[in-house]
């Protein structure tokens, strides 16, 4: 009993010290100037909200047809506060508003655009196949490694540009203080250029993003800028050109080593830039061509064996209508046909002793292109293009995945 007393009274002496820890939730989150915010109606609960495009200001004003809101009533408020509006002209009281935090999501969907966009769950799907584990920058050692640097060749609206840069934004370090300037419709970041170079330097990821069009390019540059002030911003290096001309300069600037871990191609004729990204690219390397049909996969799959480029098809992956699906795979291979079968039958038969007569394809493709002579690397091909049972369907475009192989 005495040992049992002995033991509560030291138990009752212990004393723990007290951790404050720094809170890092969203509702501790207050809007600032030159935020956006998300205005959900109070009593419309199934309203998904209105992203109010311009950046906050004191002495502006918002305009819905429910109220006037004035931005000065919004900064220093939490999300999800509640605020009302000046009463109308007709004497009744202004709707009553809910302030959300602007998400990727809505910001992608609301945002001003010129282009399409690729929506949300398209876009989480592709970073997905990038399979991307950045290494966190350490402050005192730096990224020592070789950088990871991804080529999107089609900036278009911005979003996947946004969606790579949230992705790999732990291997950079923290961003010097940056401007910002603002007018009526967005926010422009300029980070100041003492020490940028530096910055710059040290950074362990980059994502290169090329669009054709300088209108585009300028435009996507500013929504990107304008997206939690900036804060992604840095890790992205915009370019306007042809993405053929910019990897072989690229690769004469990198002593003619492949320096790109990924690349993604959303171009109309990504089929004839295919070979110049795969120079640049490292070996086990993804690079996914997006094509809203799949005849165009299977034209780029074709050119890909027929012109010997160093990739393997490893799937293809069929999107859904504004973000609606998970990705549907499908089965797209090149194959002999049937009508060639006489030109490799003699050959097919000494590789396993028996002869394929399934009418339809000649088996052990691979194989053949290795141990038959050439009249069977000049057999016309064709493709076999079908969806895979069991997968759930919504239409959309398509994704031609390969991985680049050793050489």
């Amino acid at each position: 009993m005495s040992l049992i007393r002995t033991a509560r009274r030291s138990t009752s002496a212990i004393r723990f010290p007290l951790v404050h820890y720094r809170r890092h939730i969203a509702d501790g989150h207050t809007f600032r100037e030159h935020d956006h915010v998300l205005l959900q109606p109070l009593r419309d609960r199934c309203n998904s909200g209105v992203l109010f495009r311009g950046p906050l200001k004191p002495g502006k004003q918002i305009d819905t047809h429910k109220g006037v809101l004035n931005h000065s009533s919004i900064i220093g408020r939490r999300v999800r506060d509640v605020v009302q509006g000046e009463p109308l002209k007709s004497g009744k009281a202004a709707a009553e508003f809910r302030l959300l935090e602007v998400k990727l999501d809505d910001y992608v969907r609301f945002s001003r655009r010129l282009v399409t966009p690729i929506y949300p769950a398209d876009a989480n799907l592709i970073v997905s196949l990038l399979d991307l584990h950045p290494v966190v920058y350490d402050r005192e050692d730096g990224n020592a490694g070789p950088k990871l640097e991804i080529l999107e060749a089609g900036t278009g609206h911005g979003s996947l540009t946004l969606h790579l840069s949230r992705a790999v934004h732990a291997a950079n370090p923290p961003r010097p203080r940056a401007s910002v300037e603002t007018d009526d419709d967005t926010t422009e970041v300029a980070t100041p250029q003492t020490g940028d170079a530096d910055w710059r330097a040290r950074r362990g990821a980059i994502v290169h993003t090329i669009e054709i069009s300088p209108r585009y390019a300028e435009h996507a540059r500013k929504t990107v800028s304008a997206f939690r002030q900036g804060r992604y911003a840095g890790n992205i290096d915009f370019h306007v050109g042809d993405v053929s001309e910019w990897t072989t300069a690229s690769l004469v600037e990198h002593n003619d080593e492949p320096f790109l871990s990924h690349v993604f191609l959303d171009l109309p004729n990504a089929d004839t830039h295919v070979a110049d990204a795969t120079k640049a690219l490292r070996v086990d390397g993804t690079l996914i061509v997006f094509n809203p049909s799949i005849t165009q996969i299977t034209e780029c799959a074709l050119g890909i064996k027929r012109d010997g480029i160093p990739l393997e098809l490893d799937k293809v992956i069929e999107l859904g209508v504004n973000g609606g699906s998970g990705g549907r795979a499908w089965d797209v291979r090149p194959v002999i046909p049937r009508a060639a079968r006489s030109v490799v039958q003699s050959s097919t038969e000494g590789l396993d002793g028996i002869v394929d007569d399934s009418g339809v394809e000649i088996d052990h493709v691979e194989k053949t292109e290795i141990t038959t002579d050439s009249s069977v690397e000049t057999t016309k091909r064709s493709m076999v293009c079908r969806p895979k049972v069991g997968e759930r369907v919504v239409g959309g475009g398509f994704l031609g995945v390969w991985k680049k192989r050793r050489t």
